[in-house]
């Protein structure tokens, strides 16, 4: 069984986007595939430990 990722990182910007709450305009939909990237385990604290800022319009 294969599970979705909650959180995604765009390498580029060092942002994190959280995908259930995903909004249609969301700048990670223009991030290029190869900065693209997700953390295990998958939690936000992690991103945010690894220097990653949450997004606002999508981690609320």
């Amino acid at each position: 069984m294969t599970t979705m990722a909650g959180y995604l990182e765009n390498k580029s910007d060092m942002i994190v986007h959280h995908l259930a709450t995903i909004i249609p305009n969301c700048e990670i939909y223009y991030a290029k595939k190869e900065d693209k990237t997700c953390f295990v385990p998958d939690m936000l604290e992690e991103a945010i430990k690894e220097k990653f800022t949450p997004y606002l319009q999508c981690c609320k």
